[in-house]
């Protein structure tokens, strides 16, 4: 019987309305998802947590000897800048690992390197500058833009607010995201149109298990059309309740060709393995990327497990997938 290690950060840093740091537990249930469909495909698991001090996971390891660790590692103690790490610290180890390299990872972090190898590798992303701590933004794309951390995933620090039109805004915004998160400022033209998501599985031949749309229908016209950090976090909010995938996304033969040629490219150009999802805008029949998510959300009810299900897979054999796909 074949061993896996499933690892884990144990808490994962997040923000509040007011852009405060809390900790999120959203770990926890896709540990427990994963830990289940694992042991459903046959495999022994077991769990260790990967925190700053990295020797209590090694004791784990040491004593397990897992073929291939489950890397569910979105940061270590919070720090998603450290994602790369356990990755690294997996390497050194020679832990065979699920997902994405730690080259990868740092890159797909880093949103500015991101764009900057996909414009010069000639696929399409928006136009953008980047604002450091202390600096004002200067010679930007033009109005409407959208403001980010250069440095954050999970949609952390965009709220209806990061979609900004006027210069007083911009200012604000680059204010906001210098003050709450000690990073660069992504300043990015606002694409309007339609938003697709294409999932992938694979190594060196990815396949596309499906191309999904964000539908905002039902949302209040005040609100820009944005996967904001409350569509994915806050139950509460608008966004959550009217920010909704559609699966397969209602596109044309030519426009679906598009996106799944995109998004294999991405992931040759930024080196993927493993699993990862491409996000899209599409302003006049052609795609723009606005995000790369490796390793992105592997539980039981997201994006991911949906689009193996449209690909005919269950969440078991997707998870089985993704180890066997370490193997290799």
């Amino acid at each position: 019987m074949i061993r896996v290690l499933v690892a884990y950060s144990p808490t994962r840093l997040g923000r509040d309305k007011t852009g405060r740091p809390h900790l999120e537990r959203h770990i926890l249930s896709t540990v427990a998802d994963v830990t289940g469909a694992l042991r459903e495909a046959g495999y022994r698991v077991e769990t260790a947590a990967l925190g700053r001090d990295p020797r209590r996971f090694l004791a784990v390891a040491r004593r397990f000897r897992p073929r291939v660790v489950f890397n569910l590692c979105e940061g270590i103690a919070g720090a998603a800048e450290l994602e790369k790490n356990a990755v690294a610290l997996f390497e050194m180890a020679r832990l065979r690992c699920t997902g994405n390299g730690c080259l990868a990872l740092a890159v797909c972090l880093e949103k500015t390197m991101t764009k900057r190898l996909l414009r010069a590798a000639r696929i399409d992303t928006p136009e953008f500058v980047t604002v450091a701590p202390g600096e004002e933004p200067v010679g930007h794309p033009g109005f409407p833009l959208i403001v980010k951390p250069a440095l954050a995933d999970g949609s952390v620090g965009i709220t209806a607010r990061s979609v900004v039109k006027t210069e007083a805004a911009l200012r604000r915004r680059v204010q906001y995201v210098h003050r709450w998160f000690r990073q660069p400022a992504l300043v990015e033209r606002f694409v309007a149109g339609r938003e697709f998501q294409v999932a992938l599985v694979g190594n060196q031949h990815p396949e596309v298990l499906a191309v999904a749309e964000l539908s905002y229908r039902g949302l209040p016209r005040s609100l820009p059309r944005i996967c904001s950090f409350s569509a994915k976090w806050n139950p509460g909010s608008p966004y959550y309740r009217h920010t909704n995938p559609v699966l397969p996304a209602p596109v044309s033969e030519t426009l679906h060709h598009r996106l799944v040629a995109a998004a294999t490219r991405v992931w040759r150009v930024l080196g993927l393995r493993g699993y990862a999802r491409i996000d899209f805008r599409v302003r006049r029949h052609r795609p723009y990327v606005v995000d790369v998510n490796p390793n992105c959300d592997i539980s039981a009810d997201a994006g991911l497990a949906r689009a193996a299900r449209h690909a005919g897979m269950t969440y078991a054999q997707l998870c089985d997938r993704i180890v066997r796909l370490a193997l290799e």
